[in-house]
């Protein structure tokens, strides 16, 4: 009965296996590593936030682009010097060397989370922070890097002065000197869980466009998942993933992380798939939408303006709407876990 309502209603019903979730796509190339240097202030706090990215492999505390050596002392004592007047080296700033895995992520999702994660405009501090060591910046190991870093740079200052922020103050430039910092300073705030943090963003989102998300979405998303995703594809009723999921938790973007539906809004609709009678404030946009000869409401997600469905005028209270989404494009995140997705914009 469904083939012949979909068959004549001309909806593609080319989807993956009824109840098997899609399959990640299988890798195309060998595992490889990328890595890039950033300074956010203290490197506690900027080591924790890059650590949870998606894609990210390791994040190491260190001291790059100065001319003392690379220990905690040393650079203390030439900022003090500095301070006074009495030196004219140039200390190192507090980075974390970010590896990550070009397949699971890009770098300029990296650099997104760096714009989002601090106040680049604050010169040479960062919050409480004040002193060279702690200034922003990214240092970078090759002139694609350079460039992507310096544009994302614009892009960001773009986004600031529309909110009436200051300058960018950032130090981007080629990676001349790096060391690791010492032991007690890797992985801090995992080790001390009320540990100093200093991380304070502007509340200003990085610009991410549509080509950002697509980008991303080769990515992470499997071809089903991007045809649902950036081509308004539908998967057939009853073959998605999370129809029959109840268990207390999030709903959310599977690129951005951004909470799109909580699960007490969750109801069983009959249609075969997954459907809610209200999504999170601000989590969804709604678009006419006269495809396949009928007249309806797109919805998508707000943050990464990925498809996910439809809206009707057919459900339950208090609402009377029913959001009736493609459960193949939504991540569940039980309550009991973690979203470690990025900031959404």
């Amino acid at each position: 009965m469904w083939r012949l309502i979909y068959g004549l209603l001309g909806v593609s019903l080319t989807v993956t296996a009824c109840g098997k979730p899609p399959e990640p796509p299988a890798p195309a190339i060998a595992a490889q590593t990328d890595s890039i240097v950033l300074g956010m202030g203290c490197f506690w706090g900027a080591e924790k936030r890059m650590s949870a990215l998606p894609g990210v492999i390791d994040v190491e505390s260190g001291y790059a682009n100065g001319e003392t050596a690379t220990t905690y002392e040393a650079v203390l004592a030439l900022e003090r010097l500095l301070q006074r007047g009495q030196s004219r080296q140039r200390n190192h700033a507090e980075v974390v060397k970010v590896s990550f895995d070009p397949r699971k992520t890009t770098l300029e999702a990296v650099l997104a989370l760096f714009w989002e994660s601090h106040d680049p405009t604050q010169g040479n501090r960062q919050g409480n922070d004040i002193g060279s060591n702690y200034r922003s910046a990214i240092y970078t190991h090759d002139d694609a890097q350079l460039s992507l870093a310096r544009q994302t740079r614009e892009r960001y200052q773009a986004a600031l002065t529309a909110a009436g922020r200051g300058k960018i103050t950032t130090d981007i430039a080629p990676l001349k000197a790096y060391g690791t910092a010492e032991a007690y300073h890797q992985d801090y705030l995992r080790k001390n869980p009320n540990g100093y943090c200093g991380l304070g963003g502007t509340g200003v989102a990085y610009p991410r466009n549509a080509a950002y998300w697509q980008s991303l979405g080769r990515l992470l998303l499997t071809p089903e998942q991007q045809r649902i995703a950036f081509q308004q594809g539908t998967e057939a009723p009853f073959c998605g993933m999370h129809l029959e999921e109840k268990r207390p938790g999030w709903f959310v973007d599977p690129l951005s992380g951004a909470r799109l539906f909580r699960s007490d809004a969750k109801f069983n609709s009959g249609t075969g798939w997954p459907s809610f009678y209200q999504p999170m404030p601000g989590a969804i946009s709604e678009h006419p939408d006269r495809s396949h000869g009928m007249v309806r409401v797109e919805v998508r997600s707000a943050s990464s303006g990925i498809h996910l469905g439809h809206v009707f005028d057919d459900g339950p209270p208090p609402t009377g709407k029913r959001y009736c989404i493609n459960g193949n494009v939504l991540r569940f995140v039980p309550d009991a876990a973690k979203i470690t997705a990025p900031p959404t914009p």
